[in-house]
C-alpha cells in the first residue's frame, strides 16, 4: 500500500469505490443517485436504492463528501471511459449512464486490490452505517475518560464535544460501583472484542483513541505515517466498527459493559431499525399507516419507507391492507418485462390505479425473498 503519490491513489481509490457504488445503478438512476448513497443521504429514493440494490456496505460511507468532489471523480470517470452518459426512457425522461466493459473491469480490480469484500462484509443492513459515528463517540470519549479515572487524572479536555455522547458516559460513570466495574474491565473486553480482528485493523483502531498516556490521531494523520490513502483506512475503520456493534449486539452477555454502547432504543424487533420497528409493533395491533403517522407526529411519507423495511425484512408480514397478491405480481411482471426498478417507469407501465407505495412494496418483498 506505499505509495510516492498519496494523493493521486487517494483519488484513484475514491474513484474506483464510487464506480463499484455505481454498477448496479447503471441505466437505472441519475449519476448523483451514488452520491446521494455515499453522502447518507435519508431521502425515501436514496433508501430505496439502497435496498433495491444491496448497496448497505456504501450507505453513509462518506458524509462529509462534496458535491464539487464528486463532480470531479464523474469527470475522471467519463474521461477514462469507465462510464458513458445515455438518455433516459419513459415520458419525462431524466439522463442515466452505463458502465462500460472497461469500467466494469477496473472496478474489479480495484475490488480484488483492496478486499473490499473483506472490509464490506458487515454491511448487510443501512441502519448499521448509522450506528457507526454514536458508537465510536461513546467508545472514544469513555476510554479517555477511564484511563484519566486510572490516572488519578480528571483535568482532560474531552475528545468529543456533543453533549448527548458526555452525558451518556456520565450516566455510565456516575455511581461508585460503574465506575469501579468499568475501570476494572473495560480493557479486558476490548481486548477480547478487537482480538479476532486483522492487525492492520486494530492497530487503526487503537491509534485513534485518547487517554491519560496517549493522543489519538485521526485518519488523516495516520494515512500520512503509513503512506496509504485515506479513503482506504475509512474502509477499514468502518469495518471495524461495524464489526464490533454486530457482535456486541449478537453476544452481549459476553460483554456486560461494552454492550451498553449498543443498546437499542427499544428490542421490538432487531431486524428493523429502531424507529420502524415501533411502526411494525404499531401496524401488528391494526393502526392504519396515517393513524400511526398521527401519533408518532411523523409524515406520512416517513411511515411508507418503514412499511418498505418491514415488507423487506419480516417475510411474516401480512401486507395485503396495502398490496394484493394481483397488484403485486402486476407489478413485478412490468419490472422483468421492462428489466428496470425504476419507480417511474413501472409506474407508467402499470397505470394510475398502482401507487407508488405498492410499487415499493412489492420490490421490496421480491428483494427480500432474494436476500433469505
Amino acid at each position: 500500500m506505499n505509495s510516492q503519490n498519496s494523493v493521486a491513489e487517494e483519488r484513484e481509490l475514491l474513484s474506483k469505490v464510487a464506480l463499484n457504488a455505481m454498477i448496479p445503478l447503471a441505466n437505472e438512476r441519475t449519476l448523483q443517485a451514488a452520491y446521494h448513497i455515499l453522502r447518507g443521504r435519508k431521502a425515501n429514493q436514496t433508501l430505496q436504492d439502497v435496498h433495491l440494490y444491496n448497496l448497505y456496505p456504501y450507505y453513509r460511507m462518506f458524509p462529509a463528501f462534496s458535491k464539487e468532489d464528486w463532480d470531479k471523480i464523474v469527470a475522471t470517470l467519463l474521461q477514462q471511459e469507465y462510464l458513458q452518459q445515455q438518455e433516459g426512457d419513459g415520458t419525462s425522461p431524466k439522463p442515466t449512464f452505463r458502465v462500460t466493459a472497461k469500467g466494469k473491469q477496473a472496478a474489479r480490480e480495484a475490488y480484488e486490490k483492496y478486499r473490499f469484500a473483506v472490509w464490506f462484509s458487515p454491511f448487510t443492513q443501512f441502519d448499521l452505517a448509522v450506528r457507526i459515528e454514536p458508537f465510536w463517540q461513546r467508545l472514544h470519549l469513555l476510554v479517555q475518560t477511564v484511563s484519566h479515572m486510572l490516572g488519578n487524572d480528571l483535568g482532560f479536555t474531552p475528545v468529543v464535544t456533543d453533549k448527548s455522547v458526555q452525558l451518556w458516559v456520565k450516566e455510565q460513570l456516575q455511581r461508585q460501583e460503574a465506575r469501579a466495574l468499568w475501570m476494572d474491565g473495560l480493557s479486558a473486553e476490548l481486548y477480547q472484542l478487537w482480538g479476532p480482528l486483522a492487525p492492520e485493523v486494530q492497530k487503526l483502531l487503537v491509534a485513534q483513541l485518547s487517554g491519560k498516556a496517549q493522543v489519538g490521531k485521526t485518519l488523516g494523520q495516520l494515512a500520512k505515517q503509513e503512506q496509504v490513502p485515506r479513503v482506504y483506512l475509512t474502509l477499514l475503520f468502518r469495518y471495524g466498527l461495524a464489526a464490533s456493534i454486530q457482535r456486541l449486539m449478537k453476544e452481549a452477555q459476553a460483554f456486560p459493559l461494552l454492550s451498553r454502547l449498543v443498546t437499542r432504543e427499544n428490542k421490538l424487533d432487531p431486524r428493523l431499525s429502531d424507529s420502524a420497528a415501533r411502526t411494525y409493533a404499531m401496524v401488528q395491533r391494526g393502526l392504519s399507516k396515517t393513524e400511526i403517522a398521527s401519533r408518532r407526529k411523523m409524515k406520512e411519507s416517513t411511515v411508507e419507507d418503514h412499511l418498505v423495511e418491514i415488507a423487506l425484512r419480516c417475510p411474516e408480514w401480512d401486507e395485503s391492507a396495502y398490496l394484493s397478491p394481483e397488484t403485486r405480481r402486476l407489478i413485478i411482471a412490468a419490472s422483468e418485462e421492462l428489466q428496470t426498478s425504476r419507480l417511474r417507469l413501472i409506474k407508467e407501465q402499470v397505470g394510475a390505479a398502482v401507487s407508488y407505495l405498492q410499487i415499493r412494496l412489492a420490490l421490496a418483498r421480491r428483494q427480500g425473498e432474494t436476500n433469505e
